[in-house]
């Protein structure tokens, strides 16, 4: 009788095989590769200077100020571009400044606003001569949304930058020695609330700006609540350690507060995604170092000058308003500055520098990309069918750009808004007041076309084998490190958004179960969640209304085409593994070989028919 076997136990998946694709052992140890740039990161961050301190005691007068704001309130209270009252605010600010003695330019151009259409615009230059051609500029906008506009009034700023034309035109005056080493402009811009055309348009054809030194915005600077130092950009830029220290620096003294910086996180999402609501980022888009002052939060409604309900702080008023003055003073005294725009990221009072970051960033797709490379050479050695695979990844692909049309169409049906590629106001009309019924035909549109696409990815009822879900793993995976290598080429701080992803769903194809397949890939989108919820909430709106918002940076031309074709990519490789994920995933057409036409290749088909047919027909 032969004797009883023992019980042999389950042997584990060995690395490398379909049961176990990915082999987590060689991605661990390739993950070494990332501490020498965490090493370069930590000795990156430091101290940054600060400017001394200036000699003369700020002069600004508050009560002066505050009586400028009311006034330019009381008697333009409705500044919209193009009205009859910005044109007479525009002019009261250059008879204003003029009669202290101050030489003025006007500059008139005509742009096209959203919700404006195609209005004139003015810039009105005060000008203090300085025994050099460099410039520091001050810089606030004139205009706001309307007398009952929730948002946009500036009439603190502008009273501000009246007080500093003054008091810094006297000083040069009648004594040669306080003349300014530097030449003085202050700037009272046209739309600053509509995306700010004034300065983007100043710092784009002034000659003042190709000599600016340093530039600082005043904007909501009389209200109530705590000074804030804000510096975002329209490109992955930041405005120089020196001025941002000695901005920080001359605010505490004067309001007793240190001012608030943006996080460390919205900073990131700000490199990732460079959106800049204030007139600042329309000069550090040209490399000019730029910082704003304020008392306003992202997101937070600024209310117009005498409404009960936000009271101007004449207090706050005289504290920024010496604060700026300091700045500039010790800007203009500065011997040898250069106020450079490298990418940083701030924390309190010290700062990383934006090489070791993006390093970092970079290195840390080596992991993953490891990884993938080892999976599609394991997959290749089996024998494995990419072909509809990579046939199920075009569809989605397509369906993906199909989707990016129909946001230009949505803007040529005046769905979503047009115009200059400036940054969308988040109170706009084309954003808080969309046509419910123009996006709902462009999300029909979409489905139909998903409807379409997924004709030949749907399942035929059997449940697709091992090697077909790896095999669309890996052409999957390989795709999305495609667009992450493209990325760290083009756009590194985008990685912010895309490192989730890579390292979530990498481990999909060693899962079987729905449950943990579904929490993986939900943890991969954490990236764009991240970009929504910081969008939204410095924004002030709300899920939908932030979706539309990015849609119209899109259609405005804000958001440049290649991160559109990155973004479109990402969602293509996205698609298809929540296919897999969830259980939905099909090999294109079955598998079958030759794949049978789909509609564009159907239709094209039919019409060469006819036309043949006819051809035909005609001949005989």
């Amino acid at each position: 009788m032969e004797a009883a076997r023992p019980p042999q136990r389950r042997r584990r998946p060995r690395r490398g095989t379909v049961d176990k694709p990915v082999n987590g052992r060689l991605v661990r140890v390739s993950g070494v590769v990332v501490a020498p740039a965490l090493l370069a990161l930590l000795f990156s961050v430091s101290t940054p200077g600060t400017l001394p301190r200036p000699a003369i005691d700020p002069l600004f007068d508050a009560t002066s100020a505050a009586t400028i704001a009311g006034q330019l309130s009381t008697d333009f209270p409705g500044r919209v571009p193009g009205t009859e009252d910005a044109v007479a605010a525009a002019r009261w600010y250059d008879q204003t400044v003029a009669a202290a003695g101050i030489r003025t330019e006007t500059h008139s151009w005509r742009e096209e606003l959203p919700d404006l259409g195609e209005v004139e615009l003015q810039n009105v230059v005060a000008v203090v001569p300085g025994r050099s051609a460099e410039t520091v500029v001050v810089v606030a906008h004139r205009d706001n949304t309307g007398a009952d506009g929730r948002f946009g009034d500036n009439a603190s700023g502008t009273a501000a930058l009246v007080e500093l034309a003054r008091g810094f035109g006297l000083r040069g005056g009648p004594t040669p020695a306080a003349v300014p080493q530097r030449t003085l402009v202050f700037v009272s811009t046209d739309a600053g609330a509509y995306g700010g055309a004034g300065a983007a348009h100043f710092a784009r054809t002034s000659p003042y700006a190709e000599q600016a030194l340093a530039v600082v915005v005043l904007d909501g600077i009389g209200g109530g609540g705590r000074p804030r130092i804000a510096f975002a950009s329209d490109t992955p830029a930041s405005p120089s350690r020196a001025l941002v220290s000695t901005a920080r620096a001359r605010v505490a003294d004067e309001a007793g507060v240190a001012p608030t910086l943006p996080s460390p996180v919205s900073q990131l999402v700000g490199l990732g995604v460079p959106l800049a609501i204030g007139e600042q980022g329309r000069f550090l888009d040209r490399g000019i170092a730029a910082i704003t002052l304020t008392t306003t939060e992202p997101g937070e409604p600024r209310l117009p000058v005498g409404d009960p309900d936000a009271p101007l702080s004449a207090a706050r008023l005289g504290q920024l308003g010496r604060a700026a003055e300091a700045v500039v003073t010790s800007v203009d005294e500065s011997v040898g500055a250069a106020f450079r725009t490298p990418d940083s990221v701030f924390f309190g009072d010290r700062v990383a520098s934006g090489w070791a970051l993006r390093l970092t960033l970079v290195v840390l797709v080596a992991p993953f990309a490891v990884g993938v490379a080892d999976l599609l050479a394991r997959a290749r050695r089996r024998g494995l069918a990419f072909r509809p695979a990579v046939r199920a990844l075009r569809a989605r692909l397509l369906l993906w750009a199909y989707g990016a049309i129909l946001l230009w169409i949505g803007a040529v049906a005046g769905v979503l808004p047009t115009g200059a590629d400036l940054p969308l106001p988040p109170y706009s009309e084309s954003v808080l007041d969309h046509s419910g019924v123009g996006v709902a035909f462009l999300l029909v549109a979409f489905v139909a076309g998903w409807l379409v696409a997924r004709r030949p990815l749907a399942a035929a009822g059997a449940v697709p084998s091992v090697e077909v879900r790896l095999s669309g793993h890996a052409v999957a995976l390989t795709w999305l490190g495609m667009v992450a290598v493209s990325a760290a080429v083009a756009k590194p701080y985008a990685l912010v958004f895309l490192l989730p992803s890579l390292y979530a769903w990498l481990w999909l194809p060693l899962q079987t179960r729905l449950a943990p397949a579904a929490g993986l890939y939900l943890v991969g989108l954490a990236g764009p969640a991240l970009l929504l919820v910081a969008l939204g909430v410095d924004l002030g709106l709300g899920p939908v209304d932030t979706l539309v918002y990015l849609a119209g940076l899109v259609t405005v031309g804000y958001v440049s085409i290649p991160a559109v074709l990155l973004a479109v990519a990402w969602l293509a490789s996205a698609s298809q593994l929540a296919a897999l994920a969830f259980g939905r995933y099909a090999a294109y057409a079955g598998g079958v070989e030759p794949p049978p036409p789909g509609l564009v290749r159907g239709s094209v088909g039919a019409i060469a028919r006819k036309v043949r047919e006819r051809r035909y027909a005609s001949a005989t």
